[in-house]
């Protein structure tokens, strides 16, 4: 009979709010982009669904508000469409941060099966919530504060779902271990938001590499800063164990 035992992979919290981490970001982009050739597929099936999710939900919001414009509509529709979008998209964007998480540690799981176990979870439309409102209130006083918390934040989905911290446990770890590697991090967003608007003026043809990089990237950041707990099967052989999965009760 097989008996189940975690493992880390990676990194730790610990050493991280030490700044004992090293991130050779080079040789980690390296990595995400090696896995991002051959494990693209669930992580662009994810983005299809949020744009369409996205689409629709434009298309509902200009109806009711009788929006033409987007960028002239008036602050209660475009604060509307934001809290529509982050509440229907919430879990699929957990899903996306996920699988990358499970590419990072050799992992291949279906997106759909992701999907399955994040999506009953309340509270990853919560958290998700949350931090909308932190960056919100943060642009509100002055568009640096609200830059800050959007990249500061960026941790706190993948804890909530992978540590299983309350949202906000999640959303204070996330600051705190960004505060250590902000200047890494930082170029880490900076790069990856002009790889997005690059991917423009290729009518989104470079999105197919530019999506799943970003995430297998996210993935990969995580591991080495917060370690991933993964369950092993037949731990009793130290020369066989295999990752089963990084969900966990």
């Amino acid at each position: 009979m097989n008996q189940h035992e975690y493992d880390n992979v990676g990194g730790n919290i610990e050493n991280s709010l030490q700044g004992l981490t090293k991130l050779n970001m080079p040789v980690l982009a390296k990595e995400a982009w090696n896995l991002s050739q051959t494990r693209k597929g669930s992580l662009l099936q994810g983005s299809l669904l949020i744009f369409g999710l996205v689409l629709l939900c434009i298309a509902v919001l200009e109806h009711l508000f009788e929006v033409q414009d987007w960028a002239v509509a008036p602050p209660n529709a475009q604060l509307a469409l934001q809290i529509v979008v982050t509440i229907i998209t919430a879990p699929l964007v957990a899903a996306m941060f996920m699988t990358g998480i499970s590419h990072s540690v050799g992992e291949r799981p279906a997106f759909s099966v992701v999907l399955k176990r994040i999506i009953n979870s309340a509270l990853v439309i919560f958290l998700a919530m949350l931090v909308l409102v932190i960056v919100y209130l943060g642009s509100a006083l002055f568009i640096l504060p609200g830059i800050y918390l959007g990249f500061a934040t960026g941790f706190s989905m993948m804890l909530y779902v992978e540590k299983q911290l309350s949202p906000g446990q999640a959303i204070l770890q996330s600051i705190r271990i960004f505060n250590r590697y902000w200047t890494q991090l930082s170029l880490f967003y900076v790069g990856a938001f002009v790889l997005f608007i690059v991917g423009l003026f290729t009518f989104g043809i470079a999105y197919i590499w530019i999506i799943p990089f970003y995430f297998n990237m996210k993935g990969v950041l995580y591991r080495e800063l917060f370690g991933i707990k993964v369950k092993i099967q037949d731990a009793s052989l130290t020369k066989e164990k295999s990752v089963d999965s990084i969900f966990h009760a």
